[in-house]
């Protein structure tokens, strides 16, 4: 069980990083891009191209976004207060702390990233104003 798990992060770390950290499309031309090119995209780029990867209705390997979110807006009704709570997901990710119980119940444990507090926060931000993920 747990080398399944293992083997799962891997593969997903894996195809982010070396993908061109984008959605698999046989139209799609990758790109290679830094690690400091990756961290200077505002909230929607980096949302697309790291979070989007994994959490799109196309290919679900994680949890809709569409549907995470709706969950944390029924308990996070403020701007703030959803920004918090969804990066502190995200900075700390396990079952403890997940209030989305779809994605508990139906896929593996979100790895932890390595993403920088600042562009956590931006990502939170505009899943939280954005009109469609």
């Amino acid at each position: 069980m747990m080398n399944s798990k293992l083997f799962s992060i891997s593969v997903i770390l894996l195809l982010t990083l070396f993908n061109g950290i984008s959605r698999f499309s046989k139209s799609q031309t990758y790109q290679r891009i830094t690690i400091n090119e990756i961290f200077q995209q505002s909230g929607k780029e980096f949302y697309k191209n790291q979070c989007g990867f994994c959490h799109t209705k196309e290919e679900l390997i994680a949890p809709d976004m569409t549907k995470i979110k709706a969950t944390y807006l029924k308990k996070y009704t403020t701007k703030d207060a959803f920004v918090k709570a969804v990066s502190a997901f995200v900075k700390n990710p396990n079952k403890k702390n997940a209030i989305y119980r779809d994605g508990i119940e139906n896929f593996t444990d979100m790895p932890k990233m390595p993403f920088k507090d600042a562009q956590i926060k931006s990502v939170a931000e505009y899943i939280y104003s954005a009109t469609s993920l």
